[in-house]
């Protein structure tokens, strides 16, 4: 390193000394060891030519290396290795000295960039200034480097956060804002301000409570904030549902000057959670259905078998009676007596059917196995409200060549009820002549159509997909339950097929059901066809096991005239009898009993006497636990749902 000498004497030609006037030195002792200790790189180069006459310890330090001498200002990016912030070579007329020269006055570059090979790169700071001869002329050039690498880094952090603040408000589902204390919005940023329809800025200068003059919410969270509350809450926009938290801004008195908040858009977490509500109220209605319909049923069964067994023993008595020696009026109240039971039967029947109905909350449909005609569906349909339509509206029916489909009659009958009872809801009061409700059935490519139309207001296009869930409708309150169209889409997709609505050619709504068409030769489902027993010679023995004591006493007063029928309310009485007995030909057995349930039964036979378990047929009011559903998917056939004809069920598994 150059060193010990006036910078002076260093910018004066080597050998020559009197083109320079003598200058008072402080000494050069004194003068070499303040530059040398400096922290701040020094170098000093002679003008115009560059050629460094000194550099100190902090120069060498900060550029990984000591001067070059005779190295000129044009090599100077290559022998210091100066690049830009880019890793090219520095320009040789943006360098300090070159500047100096070019203005005659000092210069500050912060854009520099020393490439130390291994030891790294280091970002500098360089101050250049010329010093004069006493002609004025410059002589030499200073030029000062300070490291700034960590500086360099901090602007770049900070810029580099900056920029993810700004993409992360312009591209995150949020909105940054501020308003005065009058609800004037002063600042209004954000990605979810897209899904309120406004860009970033648009709403500054606006009120708040102009822009949602109707949101008494936001009007009362606004109050709290300007009374010094901190607050978080949902807000409703309508189109958007934001999760704001809000402060006051305070001026140095304390009083509050403004609010600021940052609010996320939430609007799909919140319909998620809507629809999350609305599956645990369907999942809980389910369950408290299938309970209602077990509890139901139960009790159905002995209604029904016992007016079964009623009419019967009327029908048996009237027969041995001779008609001369009764009474007319005895005749007559005993046909009365008939007719009361079989209407009292029709009646239980119905309740049965209404119980079934109520197990599509957790089972939409019976497993489909049995080819069912749509022209046969829609004349039982119509059968049962015929006059009703035709009370509101002409009625209009178009029974087109439509194939067959897979399914269960009776599930399809409730659809399209249904939707004719939607249909004639949705009119409005008038004269029948001036509405209209239509029944088609088609085909369309490989699928059965059904179509139901009426000339009513129609359905909005923003309801069309939400008519379908539980609980959704628009009818006036009390109304309807919304529960009509959710089964009716439980039961169709359950059939493989798919249900929708649209606008009517009468400009109301047309609900359209497209279901797979049957096509090719009807095979009998596995899971509909009940397993038949062997043949018995005789009177084949049948054991029926349920802990209500009047059920099975029903069934086995029902199943005595051609079967040798026993019950039995204990269950674990009659595990040991299937157990013991290899006469029973076949064993009815309660699904939910008290004590030892059928599936534990069930499980217990199969590990001691697998053969007899092949015997057991399950009954259930409707399986409301997961365990009994499961156990009921996997029986298939082995499973009869109460009530039921035990007489005819028995006859068809056992004789065929």
């Amino acid at each position: 390193m150059i060193a010990r000498a006036s910078l002076l004497d260093l910018a004066r030609p080597r050998g020559r000394t009197d083109n320079l006037p003598a200058m008072r030195d402080p000494g050069p002792d004194v003068l070499a060891a303040v530059l040398a200790d400096l922290p701040v790189g020094i170098w000093v180069a002679r003008a115009p030519s560059g050629q460094a006459v000194y550099v100190n310890r902090a120069f060498e330090r900060i550029l990984g290396m000591g001067v070059v001498e005779g190295a000129s200002i044009e090599e100077a990016p290559a022998s210091y290795q100066i690049q830009n912030l880019v890793g090219q070579p520095y320009p040789i007329e943006g360098l300090p000295f070159s500047r100096v020269l070019a203005t005659g006055g000092s210069v500050t570059v912060d854009d520099l960039v020393i490439d130390r090979g291994p030891r790294g790169k280091v970002n500098v700071r360089a101050f250049g200034a010329p010093l004069r001869d006493p002609t004025g002329a410059i002589a030499l050039v200073t030029v000062a480097f300070i490291d700034i690498t960590a500086e360099t880094r901090a602007v770049a952090e900070r810029q580099r956060a900056e920029e993810q603040l700004q993409f992360a408000v312009h591209h995150a589902p949020v909105v940054v804002w501020a308003t005065t204390p009058e609800g004037v919005v002063t600042l209004s940023e954000g990605a979810a301000l897209a899904a309120m329809g406004v860009r970033s800025g648009e709403l500054v200068g606006k009120s708040i409570f102009d822009l949602y003059p109707d949101n008494a919410q936001l009007r009362a969270i606004h109050q709290r904030v300007v009374a010094g509350e901190q607050v978080t809450d949902l807000v409703d926009l309508g189109k958007v549902v934001l999760e704001s938290s809000l402060m006051p801004v305070r001026n140095t008195r304390g009083e509050v000057v403004g609010i600021v908040g940052i609010a996320t858009d939430v609007t799909e977490r919140h319909q998620l959670q809507a629809r999350m509500i609305q599956s645990d109220r369907v999942a809980a209605m389910g369950t408290l259905a299938a309970s209602v319909a077990h509890e139901i049923n139960n009790p159905l069964t002995f209604v029904l078998g016992s007016l079964a067994g009623g009419r019967e023993q009327l029908a048996v008595a009237m027969r041995g009676l001779a008609e001369e020696s009764v009474p007319a009026s005895v005749r007559a109240a005993l046909g009365a007596a008939a007719g009361g039971i079989a209407e009292a039967i029709t009646a239980a029947e119905q309740i049965a059917r209404i119980a079934r109905d109520l197990r599509t909350f957790t089972r939409p449909a019976d497993q489909p196995g049995q080819p069912v005609a749509l022209d046969q569906v829609i004349g039982a349909v119509l059968r049962l409200v015929r006059k009703e339509i035709e009370a509101r509206a002409r009625l209009r029916i178009e029974l087109g060549p439509a194939p067959p489909v897979r399914g269960s009659e009776s599930r399809l009958v409730q659809v399209v009820l249904n939707l004719l009872v939607n249909a004639w809801q949705a009119l409005p009061q008038a004269p029948p002549d001036q509405h209209e409700i239509a029944v088609r059935t088609g085909a369309d490519g490989g699928e059965a159509l059904i179509e139901i139309s009426d000339t009513g207001p129609g359905v909005r296009p923003e309801d069309r997909e939400r008519i379908f869930e539980a609980f959704f409708t628009t009818k006036e309150v009390g109304a309807g339950t919304g529960l009509g169209l959710f089964v009716c889409r439980n039961i169709v997709e359950s059939l493989g097929g798919r249900i929708s609505v649209g606008d009517g050619p009468g400009g109301g709504a047309l609900f359209r059901v497209r279901l797979p068409a049957l096509t090719g030769a009807v095979e009998p489902s596995l899971a509909s066809e009940p397993p038949r027993a062997p043949a018995v010679a005789g009177r084949p023995r049948v054991l029926v096991i349920d802990d209500d004591e009047g059920v099975a006493r029903i069934l086995v007063q029902t199943l005595k005239p051609e079967f040798d029928a026993r019950g039995v309310t204990d269950a674990r009485e009659a595990l040991e009898l299937l157990i013991a007995d290899d006469g029973i030909a076949l064993a009815y057995c309660d699904l939910m009993m008290g004590g030892l349930s059928g599936m534990e039964l069930f499980e217990t036979l199969q590990e001691r006497a697998p053969a007899r378990a092949a015997k057991l047929v399950f009954m259930t009011g409707g399986a409301f636990t997961a365990d009994a559903a499961g156990f009921v998917e996997r029986q298939g056939g082995a499973v009869v749902y109460k009530p039921f004809d035990v007489l005819a069920e028995t006859r068809h598994r056992l004789r065929g």
